[in-house]
């Protein structure tokens, strides 16, 4: 898990690093109508550019992590599509806000982009974990697996059912994800599958003793 935290740590900085670029290169002190529309154009085109990466990515993790016996039936991951341009257009929107505030606050925005950034970059290799359980021959179950000093109360919940089997019904909660969400979907067939540290009963704990504060969880 760690090579595959750290392959995706490296993507997200590398699609922030282009972000960061592009938003220096807009007067952000000047139209506020301009830099939507540049910014309009230029957030699909990366989150293509790193979505398939991280695609890629999540495919290589499935297969890893498959791990059947050579009599069963054959399969191989399938890469899941980048964000779509509407769904894009929506974040990006968003993140815009402050610029359009009475006292325009362009961190602010670039703050915000980089976070969605995050998510919607990651998500194609999450969704990628997802599809592929739900379409492989092989019964699969996937984990939702908290990784980092700190963990929400949301994810210390849905970390908390376990290995949840791959259904279009199961992966539709499971697999949502916040701004600067570290979780990473596990593949799992065994208890010998789950992360050191991977435990439901003290997620279950977390859950019921937390306020909606982040709590440490001890997995990596």
């Amino acid at each position: 898990m760690r090579q595959f935290r750290l392959a995706n740590q490296s993507l997200v900085l590398l699609a922030q690093r282009d972000l960061d670029e592009f938003w220096r290169s807009l007067n952000t002190q000047g139209n506020p109508l301009l830099v939507k529309a540049a910014l309009l154009d230029f957030f699909p085109e990366l989150l293509t550019v790193y979505g398939d990466t991280a695609a890629l990515l999540g495919a290589d993790w499935y297969d890893e992590l498959r791990n059947v016996a050579p009599s069963a039936a054959s399969f191989r991951a399938v890469m899941a599509s980048p964000p779509a341009t509407e769904q894009a257009h929506s974040a990006a929107r968003w993140a815009l806000g402050p610029l359009f505030a009475s006292e325009p606050d362009p961190v602010q925005v670039l703050a915000n982009l980089g976070g969605a950034t995050q998510r919607l970059v990651l998500q194609s290799g999450r969704d990628t974990v997802w599809d592929s359980a739900r379409r492989d021959p092989v019964r699969t179950a996937v984990a939702r697996v908290p990784t980092g000093a700190k963990t929400c109360r949301w994810c210390t919940m849905l970390a908390s059912r376990g290995a949840v089997y791959g259904s279009k019904a199961s992966a539709g909660e499971q697999n949502k994800y916040h701004d600067l969400c570290n979780c990473v979907p596990t593949v799992v067939r065994s208890e010998s599958d789950f992360p050191e540290g991977y435990s439901v009963e003290e997620f279950q704990r977390l859950y019921a003793e937390g306020s909606g504060v982040g709590r440490d969880i001890p997995t990596d």
